[in-house]
């Protein structure tokens, strides 16, 4: 989630509970046709009103849809829905929220109230309506607060993974991996070859690294590329599919910033001082990908987890 969104997406989304209309000119995402009957919706970042706020997709089987992620507003899930139903007439089974960030879980309802079951890993159902309040600063007002508050919770978790059948002989696999916020689920489907990343995998495009343990984020990012060469990844972050070499640019981007940093740190500074050395590499290797504003908070949150300081969601309560 972007800093302009992170401000804006309260707003949006108190209006989209009630509103949801649809007369904007341009729609809030994008299908990309990925083969198989797998589908990814990416974000149109043109979009006025009733934003997406993320990727999201879905996939079509013999006999239901499963839905990955639900975007920031209920609008836009509702315009998912609907182009859902233009392609199948199949009944939406599953939605699998890949993890519990706001951008993410806030159509949930949308697709609940069409019949279908919200699965997650088990954090996601502990976090979803305290931890997202952070995204609204220190005083998060009390409409943003019901909102939060609000937000459907996942019916059924697991905690390493499950599969969700679309028919007899499809399974499609549901995979707890760590590294972007301790709850995260990759969604792959066999049959189309197509693995839903969620925000483990950003695009071309600068993550951020709010609740983010980098280490084992590059160790899953270097798993998804060898258990799957020949895939398409879809981002939770980027204007399209990409492909393993797209996923390793990403791990790399990660590897860099992190060893630049402990480089850094060796002369015993952190803080701005890592910033001010660091900041300079960063704009001159990835100066050319999307939200750059996440470049100096990715450094201090990174110096901050190298130096064992920074604070992660607490584990949910069984």
């Amino acid at each position: 989630m972007t800093r302009a969104r992170v401000m804006g997406v309260a707003a949006a989304l108190c209006a989209a509970f009630g509103a949801g209309a649809w007369g904007q000119a341009v729609p809030p995402f994008t299908l990309q046709d990925l083969g198989g009957g797998a589908w990814a919706a990416i974000d149109n970042a043109a979009a006025k009103a009733d934003e997406s706020g993320s990727n999201a997709g879905f996939v079509i089987g013999a006999d239901g849809v499963l839905v990955v992620d639900t975007f920031e507003n209920p609008a836009a899930a509702k315009k998912m829905l609907e182009a859902i139903r233009e392609k199948a007439t199949l009944p939406v089974k599953y939605v699998v929220n890949t993890h519990y960030h706001l951008d993410h879980v806030a159509g949930n309802a949308v697709f609940a109230g069409a019949g279908a079951v919200v699965m997650a890993h088990e954090n996601v159902r502990g976090w979803e309506r305290t931890e997202n309040l952070k995204f609204f600063g220190e005083n998060p007002t009390a409409e943003q607060r019901a909102m939060v508050e609000g937000l459907y919770l996942p019916d059924v978790t697991y905690e390493r993974g499950a599969t969700a059948f679309l028919g007899p002989k499809r399974g499609v696999e549901l995979r707890y991996m760590k590294g972007h916020t301790g709850g995260d689920t990759v969604v792959w489907d066999a049959e189309s070859n197509v693995v839903f990343c969620g925000d483990l995998f950003w695009n071309k495009t600068l993550p951020n690294l709010i609740d983010a343990s980098t280490k084992e984020w590059v160790e899953t990012l270097d798993a998804l590329v060898t258990e799957h060469p020949g895939a398409k990844f879809v981002p939770g972050h980027g204007d399209k599919a990409g492909d393993a070499g797209d996923v390793k640019a990403f791990r790399d981007y990660l590897a860099f910033l992190r060893e630049a940093i402990a480089k850094a740190q060796t002369g015993g500074v952190n803080g701005d001082a890592v910033v001010k050395a660091v900041l300079p590499q960063i704009k001159a290797k990835y100066g050319d990908w999307a939200f750059p504003e996440f470049m100096e908070p990715d450094i201090r949150r990174t110096d901050e987890e190298l130096r064992g300081v920074k604070r992660l969601p607490p584990l949910a309560m069984k």
